[in-house]
């Protein structure tokens, strides 16, 4: 819970008149039917304490993404599970964050007492992360942090790019959340991976692909069982509610649900990138559930006043005022946003 700090995420709605949230990534799909029977259906085990072991979650993984069992482990929320890698890493090295991207990885290792440094991409190249960029040694770090498709530039990092990362590095801690509602889902052989990197941390979470924000459900997958121990040890035996696990084993049976959405999300975001770029707004061609707009307006302030919530990223590192976010809701929610963004504009 946060106390005497300002939110520093999307999805505040509760501090502000919000008609229409653009701020939050989630599936704007919503949560499938499933998911839903699963987790009224929890309220009755609820009764009991969780497994603290999420044996049939962790089964249900290993069947979905092809990874042992072992080999993986679940915690609340994706956030949860940064702060954990974090606490276990070797704290008298920096560690090296690709920005801009997610604020947690910076909160989460200041949380250990661990010193970051940046590499920062630039807006010249549409901030892609390129091989030319990369340092020679990365010896000097105790881990890498990279998100693919990254938040918030939506930009994917080529397989060639994360294996010279792991090649170069220690550690290397892989945030793929959004990967599943890309353009580009099986770009990496997440398997093969973690199985010859042992140093590889992947992250996913049904947050985003199922809409399940306020279930708070992410998992981890990495070879070397020494240090998922360290994660697990950082964290309380129950971190991972009876509901949570039920409507994580329901989610990974919706396959189809979920490709769907993916292709419903394809389309908007062509539409919606092309619909913003012509009023006139730097858009940048990403390839996730989300776009990165740049501009001169106070859009936030300007939207907020018609009751449409986005994303202002003036306080990601290596951003500056006047960068937004906008997620890619449904049509007809797509459709009130250009039109208030042409307003706004005009």
């Amino acid at each position: 819970m946060l106390i005497n700090r300002s939110n520093p995420h999307g999805g505040d709605i509760y501090n502000n008149r919000v008609l229409y949230d653009f701020s939050s990534n989630l599936n704007p799909a919503g949560m499938p039917d499933a998911v839903k029977k699963a987790v009224a259906e929890s309220a009755e085990l609820s009764l009991r304490y969780p497994d603290a072991f999420c044996h049939e979650l962790r089964k249900k993984i290993s069947e979905s993404e092809k990874i042992p069992y072992e080999r993986i482990i679940c915690g609340n929320g994706a956030a949860e599970l940064i702060y954990s890698y974090a606490y276990s890493l070797n704290k008298n090295k920096p560690a090296l964050i690709i920005s801009p991207t997610f604020c947690e990885y910076e909160n989460a290792l200041r949380a250990a007492g661990i010193e970051t440094k940046h590499l920062i991409l630039s807006e010249d190249n549409g901030f892609c992360l390129t091989e030319e960029l990369i340092p020679d040694d990365l010896s000097e770090y105790c881990s890498v942090f990279v998100c693919s498709p990254n938040n918030p530039t939506g930009m994917t990092v080529k397989n060639e790019i994360l294996v010279k990362l792991c090649n170069l590095s220690t550690r290397v801690f892989a945030d793929l959340c959004f990967l599943d509602l890309s353009d580009c889902p099986d770009i990496y052989d997440i398997t093969g991976l973690t199985e010859k990197y042992s140093g590889l941390t992947v992250l996913k979470a049904f947050t985003k692909n199922y809409s399940m924000a306020g279930i708070r459900l992410g998992y981890a997958m990495c070879s070397d069982g020494a240090f998922l121990e360290k994660m697990s040890e950082k964290t309380q035996c129950w971190n991972v509610s009876e509901t949570a696990q039920q409507a994580g084993v329901a989610a990974l049976d919706c396959v189809e649900w979920l490709n769907s959405s993916v292709k419903m999300i394809k389309e908007e975001r062509k539409r919606v990138f092309e619909a913003v770029s012509s009023v006139g707004i730097k858009v940048f061609r990403g390839s996730a559930n989300f776009l990165l707009l740049h501009s001169e307006l106070d859009l936030k302030t300007l939207l907020l006043k018609k009751g449409i919530l986005i994303r202002d990223c003036s306080n990601y590192i290596g951003l500056s005022k006047g960068y937004y976010r906008i997620a890619i809701r449904k049509k007809e929610e797509n459709d009130i946003l250009i039109s208030a963004l042409k307003e706004v504009v005009e």
